[in-house]
């Protein structure tokens, strides 16, 4: 063999030999890599049903993955405010806290529960992630003829009598939701040329102004189809295992029927939420201005209308 060929076939197998140690240290690192992702996914999941048992949350696990539940215990509860949100406040707080057990200040016969007042933290769960905070209005006060649009209230996020969270939404819709702000119920849609008359002549229907409306120095650009107030556009950000973790969990908490009560001033029906078993009839909507500071309400935001997130 010529010393040539004999040269090229060494070198020919060490870069094979080096190749193959690349890819086995490659591989490990993948490995661990993996690994460390899943130990710390578990982590958020066992942290994520602590926190279910520390707050008295009952979660329904039937047909569900425990591993996404667990997490979306965690991401809701733990990473995001979901309830300090989407929550009307406990009646003992005056609406403002969605704690047991809390007066202003805190009295007897209430034992406390409000960790803002240095109190054990003990959830009111006739209110968790029922919806009904008002975040007022989404327009501007140089509106025609000043008006700003429908008062934004928070949507009631536990599931339906179907047993799909947020009231009734499918996973795929969810997905929508979150990662597109996409509002499937339309509450609070763009005025039209027609409702833009109305509005001028004194009306206040249930619609977003937009547009540019010359020597008024109105310039207001919204797209009523899209989410206003809630924060989709950072939680787009998350994995599709995330999300999806963050239904499975909503879909496993109580349902809370909020169609015979009050609702916050103003709350559209889709506020409203039926436990079940059939479909909510849409002329159920709330008759009573129910009081309280937190959610901003008042006789004004049932005269304006309302939207929902």
């Amino acid at each position: 063999m010529r010393s040539g060929n004999f040269a090229k076939i060494t070198a020919g197998i060490s870069v094979v030999v080096v190749m193959g140690v690349v890819w086995m240290l490659s591989s490990r690192s993948r490995v661990h890599a993996q690994d460390d992702n899943n130990q710390g996914n578990n982590y958020q999941v066992q942290q994520g049903f602590a926190i279910a048992k520390q707050l008295g949350i009952p979660l329904n696990l039937a047909g569900k993955d425990p591993n996404l539940v667990g997490l979306g215990s965690y991401l809701v509860n733990a990473v995001g405010d979901c309830n300090g949100c989407h929550s009307s406040g406990s009646p003992t707080s005056l609406f403002i806290y969605p704690y047991l057990g809390n007066s202003i200040p805190p009295a007897p016969p209430f034992a406390g529960g409000n960790p803002y007042f240095n109190q054990r933290e003990k959830l009111d769960l006739s209110v968790y992630l029922n919806g009904g905070t008002n975040f007022g209005t989404v327009g501007t006060p140089t509106g025609p003829n000043g008006y700003t649009g429908p008062a934004i209230i928070t949507r009631n996020l536990t599931p339906d009598y179907t047993g799909k969270a947020e009231g009734g939404h499918s996973l795929a819709e969810f997905m929508d939701i979150i990662k597109n702000g996409k509002d499937y119920d339309h509450v609070h849609p763009n005025c039209t040329a027609d409702q833009i008359t109305e509005i001028n002549n004194g009306g206040t229907p249930i619609c977003i102004p937009t547009g540019v409306i010359d020597d008024t120095g109105f310039n207001n650009i919204p797209d009523g189809k899209l989410l206003q107030i809630m924060p989709w556009v950072t939680f787009s950000h998350m994995t599709d295992n995330d999300i999806q973790a963050m239904y499975e969990y909503l879909s496993s908490i109580p349902c809370i029927d909020n169609t015979l009560v009050p609702g916050p001033a103003g709350d559209p029906n889709e506020l409203r939420n039926q436990c079940g078993p059939e479909p909510i009839v849409p002329a159920v909507q709330a008759k009573d201005d129910n009081e309280g500071s937190k959610a901003f309400r008042s006789r004004r935001m049932i005269r304006m209308g309302s939207g929902a997130q």
